[in-house]
């Protein structure tokens, strides 16, 4: 039994891995940031973590605020938005153009996935 990827999905596969690999080759530390802070890890990899955010923008557009919602406090607001950003930098997930208000009324991004 043989068993094929739908139309395009190579092509999916394909810019993910692409993807990854320019996110990679950024730096990860500001030039302000401490020693320490550079000699952190070399490489992002899709964790469990944002492979959760990805999936939860994949099914609606939503701003960080919404995101932190509907994660349900598994993380904090600050991890949502540090992974929410890494996945932007991954080219996964980008900004919709759209922003939608808080309750105080306040503008946010929607966030969407490409």
């Amino acid at each position: 039994m043989s068993t094929s990827l739908p139309q395009g999905l190579d092509s999916s596969i394909q810019a993910l891995r692409d993807a990854i690999e320019h996110m990679n080759s950024q730096a990860k530390a500001r030039a302000s940031d401490p020693e320490t802070s550079r000699q952190g890890p070399s490489s992002l990899h899709m964790n469990e973590t944002r492979s959760r955010i990805l999936k939860t923008l994949q099914s609606r557009p939503l701003t960080d605020l919404e995101l932190v919602q509907a994660m349900n406090g598994k993380m904090s607001a600050s991890s949502i938005r540090s992974r929410r950003a890494e996945l932007v930098v991954m080219g996964l997930v980008r900004d919709s153009g759209k922003r939608r208000r808080s309750k105080n009324g306040r503008l946010h991004t929607v966030w969407q996935t490409i």
